[in-house]
Formats: structure tokens, sequence, C-alpha cells
């Protein structure tokens, strides 16, 4: 009886596992910052523009400045193993961690919105800030 319980639950666990395949932040292809800090700028896919909440240069803004941003990212605070991981976390899910000071406001739908290859494009030119 435990044998053909261990041999469903493994049969489970492979039907409902991934195709092996990464996903998510692992996956994205190396970012081109130059290609970032145009999209910083413009709207693809029907996203809000970033530059429409975040500056460049301190000024402040519906949300946080990313002056600095390399430097001063609240990376330790959210407990993830890099810059660019906590940027596509950000991006990707905004409500995963609320800069203090500023509220839950950030466009839910960037991971949808942008391809992968943008997503990477902007963590690569956030990480120059």
């Amino acid at each position: 009886m435990k044998i053909v319980l261990v041999a469903m639950l493994i049969l489970f666990l492979t039907a409902c596992s991934s195709s092996g395949e990464p996903s998510g932040f692992a996956a994205l292809p190396a970012g081109d910052a130059a290609q970032g800090a145009q999209l910083f700028v413009a709207t693809t896919g029907g996203a809000p523009v970033c530059s429409t909440c975040h500056t460049i240069d301190g000024t402040a803004s519906i949300g946080p400045s990313f002056q600095n941003y390399a430097v001063n990212a609240p990376v330790a605070d959210a407990g993830t193993a890099s810059l660019a991981e906590y940027t596509y976390s950000s991006i990707t899910q905004p409500a995963a961690y609320i800069v203090s000071g500023f509220s839950n406001t950030m466009y839910s739908q960037y991971g949808r919105q942008l391809t992968p290859q943008q997503i990477a494009d902007l963590i690569a030119y956030l990480q120059t800030l």
C-alpha cells in the first residue's frame, strides 16, 4: 500500500512540475542598458511610461526617484539576493516591496505587458543609475 502511495505521489509531482525550462528572473536574457534607457521614457504594450512616476534626478514624484538606484535600492530590506532580482520583483510584482514613504500605486501589469527582454533591459539600465 505504501509503495502504491509513493508511486502515485511521484507521478503527481512529475505531472505537476514545470517543463524544466526556467521562468521568471532566472530566464531573463542579457539586458541592454541603452535599450532600457529608451524604454524608461517610452510606452510599450499600453503600459505606463516609467518616467511618469519615477525620476532619475532626485526630484520628488509619485514613486521613488531612481537617482543613485544601484546604491540606494532597499535590496537588503527586501531580502533578495541581488539588485537585479530586487528590480525584477519590483517590476513584475510591485506590491511585493513598497519603499518607505510611498503607496502601492504602481501599475501592476508590467510583468504581462513587457517582454522578458524589455524587463532585462530596464534592469540593466536601472543598475547603471
